[in-house]
């Protein structure tokens, strides 16, 4: 049988992808796995089989489009995710738990997964409740690791890592193992002790490219301002530098936002030292510009108005003149 699976967005491997490729190749089937970075690379390739399988999987719903044009390309195909329809499961496809087809992304050096699925949260713009369900335990750290031969560098995907019981033996197994290790999916600094900070204190916490220091962790509501800063004060507290957190910051989601209300969580996150990283619920052309003036740094040097004037575009700061394009 010949199988293709596309890769639809997101720039680290389809852990779905990889767990569907491993269950074909076990069977003895033909797989192969394509990047698709825009509608032409969709085009069947003259070499093609006819395919029995094709399965794609975004994460973004910004991606639709393209996944569109894989159903009119691929009249058959079977597409999931997150960006897509969060209920269709692997399971449903009747590909279970199995080894992960790692191969097809040569250039990829970590080990990946869940230590836990879930989350205690039930937040409204979040599709983990949906996708996961309540908390539960799901791999050791030795399940996850491919072995030796292979880094010691783990990309962990859990959405609540201290919702599982057993979170003090997962942080054990990496620190006695010597892991680097990176939270991807964000820790909840609302919800932080001072035992939860100084044992994440204690690992070698990284960004998902595992070159530099980093931990993540979100502000949605600015209600929740003073939880989020007392967890982030508790952590420096422990010895994480502010430089090294990064808050991913939801914009656009909340009826009545305004410009000044995104603008005081960017504010407050410099102010503390640590690095804002706005998320647009919905991509218009007002929010993509305020996360690409903060995640740019421009708003260290740049004002919203003259930012404002330049069509949230960094060629376009030298027509500026006093908030006006000239």
């Amino acid at each position: 049988m010949n199988v293709l699976l596309l890769h639809l967005d997101g720039k680290l491997p389809n852990l779905a992808l990889m767990r569907a490729a491993g269950h074909y190749l076990e069977r003895g089937d033909h797989v192969e796995l394509r990047r698709v970075g825009n509608a032409m690379w969709l085009e069947p390739r003259f070499d093609d089989p006819t395919w029995d399988v094709v399965l794609g999987s975004l994460i973004f719903e910004r991606t639709r489009p393209l996944a569109e044009f894989a159903r009119e390309r691929y009249p058959g195909i079977i597409l999931g995710g997150t960006g897509w329809n969060a209920a269709i499961t692997l399971l449903d496809l009747g590909i279970g738990p199995g080894r992960l087809a790692y191969g097809f992304y040569p250039w990829f050096r970590a080990s990946m997964g869940f230590t836990q699925r879930g989350c205690r949260l039930k937040c409204p713009f979040c599709v983990v409740p949906i996708k996961e369900g309540a908390v539960t335990e799901a791999a050791t750290i030795a399940d996850l690791w491919r072995g030796e031969g292979h880094p010691r560098e783990l990309i962990l995907l859990d959405n609540d890592f201290f919702g599982q019981p057993h979170w003090r033996a997962r942080l054990d197994e990496i620190r006695e193992g010597h892991f680097k290790v990176s939270f991807t999916q964000g820790i909840n600094a609302r919800m932080l002790t001072d035992e939860t900070a100084a044992a994440i204190a204690s690992v070698d916490y990284r960004d998902d490219s595992m070159k530099v220091k980093r931990l993540y962790t979100a502000w949605d509501n600015r209600k929740d301002e003073r939880r989020l800063f007392a967890g982030l004060e508790v952590l420096v507290r422990h010895g994480v530098k502010p430089r090294d957190i990064m808050v991913f910051m939801l914009i656009g989601y909340w009826p009545g936002e305004t410009h000044a209300d995104r603008d005081y969580r960017r504010a407050q996150l410099r102010a503390f030292g640590a690095l804002p990283y706005p998320m647009p619920f919905v991509r218009t052309a007002e929010l993509v510009g305020f996360q690409r003036w903060v995640i740019g740094a421009y708003d260290k040097r740049v004002d919203w108005p003259a930012w404002e004037a330049a069509k949230y575009r960094p060629q376009c700061l030298g027509d500026v003149r006093q908030g006006e394009l000239v």
